[in-house]
């Protein structure tokens, strides 16, 4: 794959590592009279085989029988690209979600077709605390309403669910999850749903940063679907009066609604299509062209030009994301030390004779930077895709190559494409 479009792929997929449990919005139902014969359930989809898919999804269920019957789900997980600026807004975490409300046998079509497996958790709430809380959602489902700041760890289709429930029952009692879970880092449940998709991590691990790597509590871990099902299998709603506390089970029932008997999600990349191959392709690249320049004494400057080029593109993603996005987890990110928009000066001015020190300096710069992420990365200070490796040896490569080009007087060396004209 040409440079261009890898990087075109690759700033792709760090969008994507903000795009979870996305969907499109379809028509809007009318529920408007609350009635006493209800039934609401958790509906858990599980994962698919696209990116924004690999997460699952989470709604809310609620039927009605009789003349009136209704049967709708409550999908706090669509958004609209017909936003103004939706690309930036994307990117800077200031995309808006809203709570769409629709026929349940449409609701389930997407995920028969795409052969996700989807599993109903039928509350066991009083009529009174169901009565509640299907007037909350009709209230959340408000135009005035339904739009809310989304955030893909804190706030998303997984735990709208799981707040409404727990608001509901928080009226006369309280939700406990009980139990002893691993608590492991927001990085690692992430790669445990997606670590087939390997540009997908990259990319992921590329944009989010230092506070990924902190453990995720229990609670914090159902941001995704399946682990909020889950959760709620385990968890029993208490109840308090002056002389006694009655646990009851949060779920009363669980039914398997289609299960397709495999999993839609793809096998993992093959290892000749990976970012690591990729890496050290282009690491083997690098060492042939340095070699080069050490026995003619020169600098290839279209390599570095092409090479540093790149990194300053993807700098370019990093720092937007540390300073001017809203999502979490960018802000402290330690591979902005090795990508660094000053990378922009490996790949301008060598062409320019008299700012040969300037280079030179830039590179010295790079070495420390590079040091001082090996140092986050042996403490364990931020976790790294073995795929960057392979590019920072080559960034340290061709920044020591530059060094001992000009170490001595400019007299001496000569960049290739100078040869000539000089």
């Amino acid at each position: 794959m040409l440079p261009r479009l890898r990087f075109v792929f690759l700033f792709w997929a760090m969008l994507q590592a903000v795009v979870l449990w996305a969907q499109p919005a379809p028509a809007q139902s009318d529920t408007t009279v609350v009635a006493d014969d209800l039934r609401i359930s958790l509906v858990t989809c599980y994962p698919g085989d696209k990116i924004y898919e690999l997460f699952g999804h989470t709604a809310i269920r609620v039927q009605r029988s009789g003349s009136d019957a209704l049967d709708v789900a409550f999908n706090y997980g669509m958004f609209s690209f017909a936003t103004g600026n939706f690309v930036y807004k994307f990117t800077a975490g200031q995309t808006d979600y809203m709570l769409g409300v629709y026929d349940f046998d449409d609701f389930m079509v997407d995920y028969v077709m795409r052969g996700s497996k989807v599993v109903e958790q039928e509350l066991n709430l009083s009529p009174e605390a169901e009565n509640r809380l299907f007037a909350a959602l009709i209230q959340n489902a408000r135009p005035e309403n339904r739009v809310y700041r989304y955030n893909f760890l804190f706030d998303n289709c997984s735990t709208r669910p799981r707040d409404m429930i727990e608001k509901t029952v928080g009226e006369y009692g309280a939700v406990q999850y009980g139990g002893e879970h691993a608590t492991p880092s927001f990085r690692k449940i992430i790669h445990s749903y997606a670590d087939n998709y390997s540009w997908f991590m990259f990319g992921v691990d590329l944009a989010l940063g230092h506070e990924l790597d902190r453990p995720a509590s229990w609670r914090e871990q159902m941001f995704i679907p399946v682990v909020l099902e889950e959760a709620c299998r385990e968890a029993t709603v208490v109840t308090s009066s002056d002389t006694v506390s009655v646990a009851a089970p949060l779920i009363c029932a669980e039914r398997v609604l289609f299960d397709p008997g495999t999993s839609p999600v793809l096998p993992p990349t093959p290892w000749y299509l990976t970012p690591l191959f990729a890496g050290l392709v282009l690491l083997l690249v690098a060492v042939g062209v340095t070699y080069v320049d050490r026995q003619y004494r020169r600098v290839s400057r279209w390599f570095d030009t092409l090479f540093f080029g790149l990194c300053f593109l993807g700098s370019i993603v990093i720092y937007f994301l540390i300073f001017c996005s809203e999502h979490p987890t960018t802000t402290i990110n330690y591979n902005g030390l090795w990508l660094t928009p000053l990378s922009l000066i490996a790949a301008v001015l060598p062409y320019v004779r008299s700012m040969r020190g300037v280079v030179r300096a830039y590179h010295i710069l790079n070495l420390i930077a590079i040091l001082l992420f090996l140092i986050t990365a042996l403490f364990g200070i931020q976790h790294y895709n073995i795929a960057f490796y392979p590019l920072i040896a080559t960034s340290a490569l061709r920044s020591v190559n530059y060094i001992l080009i000009y170490r001595v007087s400019t007299r001496t060396y000569k960049p290739a494409s100078l040869h000539r004209n000089e």
